[in-house]
C-alpha cells in the first residue's frame, strides 16, 4: 500500500525492496510449512485488511523513517531466529533474509543520509587511553554526584528515544482511522505512552548536554479514512510491544547507573502492561491466531477419563 501513495521517487524504492523482500520471506516460509504439512496461518489479505484506495496517511518521510526503523528490527529478530535453529533450510531461509534486511537498512540509510533526515545520537570525545573503573560510585546515581552517561547508556536512551517517537507518529494515525472506539482508544492511549518516553528520555539526554527531542508528529496527514483493517492495526502495535520490552530488557541489564536501570524497571513495567490489554483485545475479537505449542499431557489424561 505504502508505494502507492509515496511521491518521493527514491523513497518509493525503498518501499518497492521492502516489499519485495516481505513477498520473498512469506513464500519461502510457506514452502517449508507445506513440506511438513504444517497448517498455513490465516495472517492478512490485500482484500479484508487494506483500503489502497484510502488517502496517504503519513508523509514519504516517515515511511521512510518507518521502514528504516523495521530494518532495524528485522536484523535483531532474524539474527537471533537464526542462533535458535539447527535444520539446514530453516538456516538458510534465515540466513537470506539477515541479508536482504541488511540490504534494506543500508539503502534506507543511505535515502536518509541523502536527504538529512537521519539523526546521529550525541558525538562523545575518542578516548585517549584505557581507564579502569576504581570506585563502586560509578553505578550510583540517586544522591549525589552523579557521573556522565556512558557510551552504552546513551546509545539505549538514545536509539529508545527515536523509536518511539516513530511509534508515537505511527499510533496517532492509526488512531485517526481505526474504526472501533476500542482500537481507537488502545491507540490514543499508546501515543501518550510513547510521547511520554520521549520527552522523559529526552530531559535525561538534555541534563547531559546531548540531544534535542525528535518529533515526527507533522508527518502525520489528515486523513481519516482507514486504510487498514482494526485486526492489521492491533498486530502491528502487538508486534512492536513485544520488540519494546525486548529493547527495554536489553537496556536494563546493560546501563550502569543505578538511577538510570530504574527508569528503564518502570517504563518497562507500563510497556508490560500495554501490551497484555492489547493481547486482550485481540483475544477478544479473534484476531490472534495461537502459535504452535507441546502437547498437554494431562489434558489428554483428562479427556481420556471422561470418555
Amino acid at each position: 500500500m505504502l508505494e502507492k501513495k509515496t511521491q518521493d521517487t527514491e523513497i518509493q524504492a525503498i518501499l518497492d525492496f521492502a516489499i519485495e523482500i516481505c513477498e520473498t520471506v512469506l513464500r519461502n516460509i510457506t514452502d517449508i510449512y507445506e513440506k511438513e504439512n504444517h497448517a498455513i496461518p490465516v495472517g492478512f489479505s490485500e482484500n479484508e485488511d487494506l483500503n489502497l484506495n484510502a488517502p496517504a496517511l503519513y508523509s514519504d518521510t516517515f515511511h521512510l523513517r518507518f521502514v528504516h526503523n523495521m530494518a532495524r528490527h528485522g536484523m535483531t529478530s532474524y539474527a537471533s531466529s537464526f542462533a535458535a535453529c539447527a535444520r539446514t533450510d530453516v538456516k538458510d531461509l534465515f540466513s537470506i533474509t539477515i541479508d536482504l534486511t541488511r540490504q534494506l537498512y543500508n539503502k534506507s540509510l543511505n535515502v536518509s543520509l541523502e536527504k538529512g533526515l537521519y539523526s546521529r545520537s550525541a558525538p562523545i570525545p575518542i578516548p585517549e587511553k584505557v581507564e579502569f573503573i576504581e570506585k563502586q560510585g560509578y553505578l550510583t546515581g540517586w544522591f549525589g554526584e552523579r557521573r556522565p552517561m556512558n557510551a552504552i547508556e546513551i546509545m539505549h536512551f538514545y536509539n529508545n528515544m527515536e523509536r518511539n517517537a516513530v511509534g508515537k507518529a505511527l499510533l496517532l494515525g492509526f488512531a485517526q482511522t481505526a474504526s472501533l472506539q476500542e482500537v481507537i482508544n488502545y491507540m490514543v492511549r499508546g501515543a501518550n505512552i510513547a510521547s511520554k518516553v520521549v520527552e522523559f528520555m529526552a530531559h535525561i539526554l538534555s541534563e547531559e548536554n546531548l540531544s534535542e527531542t525528535p518529533t515526527l508528529d507533522s508527518d502525520v496527514l489528515n486523513s481519516s479514512t482507514p486504510a487498514f483493517s482494526d485486526k492489521l492495526i492491533m498486530f502491528q502495535v502487538s508486534t512492536l510491544s513485544g520488540m519494546s520490552l525486548g529493547y527495554y530488557g536489553v537496556a536494563l541489564g546493560t546501563v550502569s547507573r543505578r538511577d538510570l536501570g530504574s527508569k528503564f524497571m518502570r517504563i518497562t513495567l507500563e510497556a508490560l502492561q500495554y501490551a497484555e490489554d492489547g493481547a486482550n483485545i485481540m483475544i477478544d475479537h479473534n484476531w490472534m491466531e495461537k502459535p504452535p505449542s507441546s502437547i498437554d499431557n494431562i489434558e489428554i489424561a483428562k479427556n481420556k477419563k471422561k470418555q
